[in-house]
């Protein structure tokens, strides 16, 4: 057997509901971008005023508008490099995760119900096998034929790359 399959196989199975977490997460940041706030422009050309000394009490100097504009472009910037940063990380967790759910197709329906009622729903092994109508120690012994089935799907897939 692959050890490095096998470890890939069970680090997508134990993390499986983390990464489900961590999807929903990324698509929420997509849906509700970080955008400059109009108090935050005026926090900044506030800043961008020095001391007064030498000005009338409510003059802004003409670096005011140039440090907004800096400020504005900068964020939008930042905006984008962190949209994009954040649909790369999706992108990647869905394709692997969408992987996965396809491979556990591919099981026979036994072990593909034990990998989806374990990993995918957090079951506990009383209800796995009471669900599958099998023995406990039977529960197990499907999980281990069905992690080793993954393990040569993904050892297959390796070797291609």
């Amino acid at each position: 057997m692959n050890q490095k399959a096998k470890e890939k196989v069970m680090n997508l199975l134990e993390n499986y509901q983390r990464n489900q977490e961590q999807i929903a997460l990324l698509h929420y940041e997509l849906k509700h971008p970080a955008e400059l706030s109009l108090e935050e422009e005026i926090d900044v050309m506030n800043f961008g005023r020095g001391d007064g000394i030498g000005h009338s009490e409510g003059h802004i100097s003409n670096k005011t508008m140039y440090i907004a504009l800096n400020f504005r472009e900068k964020v939008a910037k930042e905006n984008t490099d962190i949209i994009t940063e954040i649909s790369k990380k999706l992108v990647e967790l869905e394709q692997e995760r969408d992987r996965l759910h396809y491979y556990v197709s591919l099981l026979d329906k036994r072990q593909a119900d034990v990998i989806r009622l374990f990993y995918f729903k957090g079951h506990s092994w009383d209800e796995i096998s009471h669900e599958l109508g099998v023995a406990l120690r039977t529960a197990h012994k499907i999980k281990t034929q069905a992690i080793e089935r993954l393990v040569e799907m993904y050892s297959f897939m390796g070797a291609l790359r």
